[in-house]
């Protein structure tokens, strides 16, 4: 089992690490299709995406709207990295309370491109 000890986002020389939880979103890599007389498959495009929980500080937080062109940079513990690059915000979710007085905000990104090191 991998965890995952870090997650850095930089966008436009900025760079942010307040994030709770990490999660890859699946895949499609083909897909099923009606043919005359039976079920025929195709190869689809592959878009990586994934979601991060930002804990959002009590200060100034970021602004995850104008996400583009930015670069994730996921370490896990063993030493191994996924890097993400093209990564653009698809989604700002809602902020969660929750009863350790943070407060927390979902936010889901595409990506052009996925590195594994």
């Amino acid at each position: 089992m991998k965890y995952v000890s870090k997650v850095t986002l930089s966008v436009n020389g900025a760079e942010v690490t307040d994030f709770k939880s990490f999660t890859v979103k699946e895949k499609e890599p083909r897909k099923q299709i009606n043919l005359m007389n039976k079920t025929g498959h195709i190869k689809m495009m592959v878009r990586h995406s994934f979601s991060l929980d930002y804990v959002v500080p009590s200060g100034t937080k970021f602004n995850f709207e104008d996400v583009e062109d930015g670069t994730v940079l996921v370490e896990r513990e063993d030493g191994s990295k996924i890097i993400f690059g093209g990564v653009a915000t698809l989604k700002v979710g809602e902020e969660k309370y929750d009863g350790e007085n943070e407060v927390v905000q979902t936010i889901e990104f595409g990506a052009e491109k996925r590195v594994d090191e």
